[in-house]
């Protein structure tokens, strides 16, 4: 829905090349967790099950997942939005090179056909970017089964051809006119503002009979942020099931009791500010707001083994529900659990849910606060920096079905340690990606190697100066432990730096985390042979492009950082002078109404004359307030910001 006006923009990373349009695998972290779809092993099954030709109620038997061995030829699911950016074999038709198909759509829906002959196989290489666009329901429940029944794929040729030049959704986040989508809105304004982006439209509307029921809607003005209403995932589901039944009505009724709700922030919350869900079967502390509960479990299998909670009657029900205080479990700041439930969906099996959830809800939450005195696990074998809370050990690894690579640790009970399953653990993501193609492939030693690889290295410091270092590389060119493992190490050129965990107590920067250093870096590699005139030359250019980076780095970095921390403390300051004043004024106040003044006016003719002391003091924080704010937001400091950024991204 439309939403005005937009927040500042923010700057966003430069992606790694893709072949396909999509957003940042890691934009969204519950759609990631969404489609990684990890179920348990059975290590007596000899090869990979068929799992896609039983019957849809049935549970599906359990993927292969070993520790070591050959990878499997098809994935063990689809990614759908999931964008893989390491080496896998995908199809695609021949004059569409750029629309990618992945192993487990192909070996579900295209394999038995007469149309298989057409689909070629390739194998994508690492660091690009790609997607499955078989997973689009339109293609994977119209399209194709009317492909499969004429023998004439002239429809999905038009609709991936069209398709790949559409802007990807941007799920619930809002977006700006800049970003060029496309609009659609109801013809018949049923749900007032009710839009959805080009990418939902085309995905789940165009096609079916709810096409005529939408229209191009208005340009998207420049002072005002939009967000696509098809993208939440309840309303997701519901579009496609009402537009099989025909049902425009009962579409309408659903989506505008969702989107009438209030958004989950995941805090405790009075428990009767909301209608809470629960299990049927009852959990303790088990309990999902009406929110949660209809993005996470309706419309799925699941969604009969909860109920709605019933306030009891009467006054003494009523006062206590005031005073109590509920969070919801399956906001999407609750990874685990939203895990977990995923886990369970997919196996079809919901005790694999509930027997996790009767555990993790009388745990202390994974959060970046960390734990103190926990239970802990790790990697088998052991691993010194990489640890695991029981939270997340009987929510993700558990029901995951990887337990077994996993083992109690014991540690230090008065520490308190960030899990390395929370988001806010630095290598968060870095292992997740791992933990997908471990996944993927059926092979746990792609997370289990990275894991007790760089456990132990601390994260690139970007750009952080570090004292008392270890560096590899070139003078006025120096590369991190991190970076020169995760990149230049499988580079042509990186086993001949000169330096190789050289010791420095200056304080240094990395040059090779940015996208620009790193190409640069892979020309020097690809212009000859090391040792050849043609490397020496590359490599003593990108040396002095190092020492002229870190010599503008030195003239802007810092003093950007010193203007930014300054006028933060200048806002923090007028923001506690504000508090102040609504404070003393309050006294004064209570003073003035109860009786209690000296009789005689405080102040000045510049501030103004109070009947007590308080209401100068709130009078003279209130004028701190707004010059705090005004000495926060000069132009000046502000200007001289932008000019020192457009220096260093000259080099940067």
């Amino acid at each position: 829905m439309p939403i005005s006006p937009p927040p500042a923009e923010v700057q966003q990373p430069t992606p790694v090349p893709t072949t396909v349009q999509s957003q940042d695998p890691m934009a969204n972290l519950y759609t990631q967790m969404t489609n990684l779809n990890m179920n348990p092993v059975d290590h007596n099954v000899a090869h990979q099950p068929s799992v896609r030709a039983l019957h849809d109620d049935a549970p599906r038997p359990p993927p292969l997942i070993r520790a070591t061995g050959q990878p499997l030829e098809v994935v063990t699911y689809c990614p759908e939005t999931r964008a893989v950016d390491y080496s896998l074999y995908w199809y695609r038709l021949p004059d569409l090179p750029d629309l990618l198909i992945c192993t487990r759509c192909h070996a579900d829906h295209i394999q038995s056909t007469q149309l298989a002959s057409k689909f070629e196989k390739i194998k994508r290489p690492d660091n690009f970017n790609s997607m499955c666009c078989f997973w689009f329901p339109r293609v994977k429940e119209v399209i194709w089964p009317q492909a499969v029944r004429t023998g004439n794929m002239d429809a999905l040729h038009e609709f991936l051809k069209k398709r790949l030049n559409v802007k990807t959704c941007k799920g619930r986040n809002s977006t700006t006119a800049s970003n060029g989508i496309k609009w659609f809105g109801m013809t018949g304004n049923e749900i007032n503002g009710f839009i959805s982006c080009e990418a939902c439209y085309e995905d789940r509307i165009a096609g079916t009979p709810f096409e005529t029921r939408f229209s191009p809607y208005r340009e998207q003005p420049t002072n005002e942020q939009w967000s696509c209403d098809i993208a939440t995932p309840f309303i997701s589901r519901v579009v496609v099931k009402k537009a099989k039944e025909d049902d425009w009505a009962g579409f309408v009724s659903l989506a505008t009791h969702r989107l009438s709700l209030p958004k989950c922030e995941g805090r405790d919350i009075q428990s009767n500010d909301c209608t809470w869900y629960m299990p049927r079967i009852k959990i303790e502390n088990m309990r999902a707001c009406e929110a949660c509960y209809l993005d996470r479990v309706g419309f799925t299998r699941f969604e009969k083994e909860f109920e709605k909670y019933v306030m009891p009657p009467g006054f003494d029900s009523y006062f206590e529900h005031m005073t109590q205080f509920w969070s919801c479990k399956l906001n999407e700041t609750n990874l685990p659990l939203v895990w977990a439930l995923e886990n369970a969906i997919e196996q079809r099996n919901w005790s694999v849910f509930s027997s996790s959830a009767e555990v993790a809800c009388r745990l202390p939450p994974c959060t970046k606060n960390g734990i103190i005195r926990g239970n802990w696990w790790t990697v088998q074998g052991g691993c010194d920096n990489f640890d695991v809370c029981e939270t997340c050990y009987v929510s993700v690894l558990r029901t995951s079905g990887v337990a077994q690579f996993f083992e109690p640790v014991q540690r230090n009970p008065e520490a308190t340690l960030v899990c390395d399953f929370c988001v806010s653990s630095p290598r968060f993501r870095q292992y997740l990606r791992k933990y997908a193609q471990s996944v993927d492939l059926g092979v746990f030693s792609y997370y289990l190697d990275y894991v007790r690889t760089f456990a132990s290295v601390p994260v690139c410091p970007g750009l952080d100066v570090v004292e008392k270092g270890h560096w590899w590389g070139y003078p006025n060119a120096l590369f991190c432990q991190d970076c020169y493992l995760s990149f230049v190490t499988d580079t042509k050129l990186g086993d001949s730096v000169v330096l190789k965990k050289a010791y420095d107590e200056r304080a240094q920067i990395c040059q090779i985390w940015s996208s620009r250093m790193r190409t640069m870096w892979l020309k020097v590699c690809d212009a000859g042979p090391p040792g050849s005139p043609e490397s020496e030359e590359k490599l003593a250019e990108f040396i002095e492009f190092g020492g002229k980076r870190l010599k503008i780095y030195t003239q802007t970095v810092p003093q950007m950082k010193f203007i930014r921390e300054m006028k933060l403390m200048k806002m923090q300051n007028a923001m506690h002078q504000g508090l102040l004043s609504v404070m003393y004024n309050g006294m004064d106040g209570l003073a003035s109404i109860s009786g209690t003044t000296d009789g005689h006016l405080h102040g000045n003719s510049q501030l103004g004359w109070y009947e007590t002391e308080q209401g100068a003091q709130g009078a003279q924080m209130f004028n701190n307030m707004q010059a705090g704010f005004a000495s926060a937001n000069r132009a000046d400091e502000w200007m001289q910001i932008f000019q020192l950024e457009r220096i260093w991204k000259e080099v940067e």
